[in-house]
C-alpha cells in the first residue's frame, strides 16, 4: 500500500507523468479489498481526490460498486455509479420532478465538485459517438483505477476497418482525451504479457506483485494440482452430422472467421455430445475426485 501511495504522489505531482503503475494481484486473493484500502488511503493522504473506478463489464462494475458501498465508513463518502456519459436536458427535467429516481451522468458527477467523489463506470462510456471524444474534466486531482488493466480494450493502438476505411482506437486513447490530466493505476489478476506494450504505456510499470506463490503461502488461495487424464473420443457420425447442421443454422449470417472461432471453441463439447461413453468416463473421473472432498467437507473424513 505504501508503494502505491508513494507512486501516486509522484505521478500526480506537477512534474509527474500521470502513470502510477500496475498492481498484479492474483485472482481470488482479495484484489477488490486492496482496491478499497488503496482508495481509502488516497482520500486521507492525497487531499481527497476524485477517484474513478473503471471496469469493462456491467456485472464487474456492480460487484465492485457493492464492495465499495459496504466500506463507506473508511472511504468517508458514498460511491456513485455513472449510468450515462452525460445527462440530457430531458433527463434532468425528469429527475428534478421525481426525486425517487437516480440516474447519474459521468460528466455531471465530475463537474459538480472540485474534489472528492468515488465514481464507478464502464470503459465503454469513453467511446465517442462520432469524431473526437469530448473533455469531461481537465482537473489534475482525478485518479483512474482500472480493474483488469491488462485487457486489450485498454489499448492505445489504432485499427483501420478495411471495408469502411474508418480508424478506431483503443478505449485508453479516448479515456485520455476525456480526462487529459488524470493519473492512472491498473489492477490485474494475471501477469502482463511480455509483448504487451499498451498496458505499461497507459499505466506504467509494476508497483508490486502478489502472485500465486505468495497467495498460497499466505493461505489466501488454495493450491492448484494438475493430474493428466485422457479420454478417447470416437464420435458417432450421425450425431455429429446433426450437430453440424444445427451449428450451420444457428451461425448463418456470421462472417466465416467468426464461425470458425465458435466451431473451434465448441469442438470438445461437440465430441462429448456425440460420444456418450466418453461423457460417462468424464463423469466417472469427476465423481472419483469430488466424492472424497464431499466427505471431507461433511466431516466424515
Amino acid at each position: 500500500m505504501k508503494k502505491a501511495i508513494e507512486k501516486t504522489r509522484m505521478a500526480t505531482s506537477s512534474t509527474g507523468n500521470r502513470k502510477i503503475g500496475v498492481v498484479w494481484h492474483t485472482q481470488g486473493s482479495g484484489k477488490s479489498f486492496t482496491m478499497v484500502f488503496y482508495t481509502a488511503a488516497l482520500v486521507r493522504q492525497l487531499n481527497n481526490p476524485t477517484i474513478i473506478v473503471i471496469t469493462d463489464r456491467n456485472d464487474l462494475d456492480d460487484q465492485l460498486y457493492t464492495t465499495f458501498s459496504k466500506a463507506q465508513e473508511i472511504l468517508r463518502q458514498e460511491p456513485k455509479q455513472a449510468d450515462v456519459r452525460k445527462l440530457t436536458d430531458e433527463q434532468k427535467k425528469i429527475l428534478a420532478s421525481d426525486h425517487s429516481r437516480e440516474v447519474n451522468g459521468l460528466y455531471d458527477l465530475l463537474n459538480e465538485r472540485q474534489s472528492g467523489g468515488i465514481i464507478f463506470t464502464t470503459i465503454q462510456k469513453f467511446k465517442p459517438e462520432s469524431g473526437e471524444m469530448p473533455i469531461l474534466t481537465d482537473r489534475r486531482n482525478v485518479i483512474i483505477i482500472a480493474d483488469e488493466a491488462h485487457r486489450s480494450q485498454y489499448g492505445l493502438e489504432a485499427k483501420t476497418n478495411l471495408k469502411t476505411g474508418t480508424i478506431k482506437f483503443g478505449y485508453a486513447k479516448y479515456m485520455r482525451d476525456a480526462l487529459p490530466n488524470a493519473s492512472y493505476i491498473g489492477f490485474t489478476g494475471t501477469p502482463i504479457e511480455f509483448d504487451d506494450k499498451s498496458t505499461p504505456a497507459v499505466f506504467g510499470n509494476y508497483i508490486d506483485i502478489y502472485d500465486m506463490t505468495r497467495s498460497v503461502e499466505d493461505k489466501a488461495t488454495v493450491k492448484i494440482y494438475y493430474e493428466n487424464r485422457v479420454i478417447k473420443l470416437e464420435a458417432d457420425d450421425d450425431v455429429m452430422q446433426v450437430l453440424d447442421d444445427e451449428f450451420n443454422e444457428i451461425t448463418e449470417g456470421l462472417e466465416e472467421t467468426a464461425r470458425e472461432k465458435i466451431n473451434q471453441n465448441g469442438h470438445v463439447l461437440k465430441q462429448l455430445s456425440a460420444h456418450p461413453i466418453g461423457s460417462r468416463d468424464l463423469l466417472r473421473i469427476l465423481f472419483s475426485i469430488l466424492k472424497p472432498k464431499k466427505r471431507s467437507c461433511l466431516g466424515k473424513r
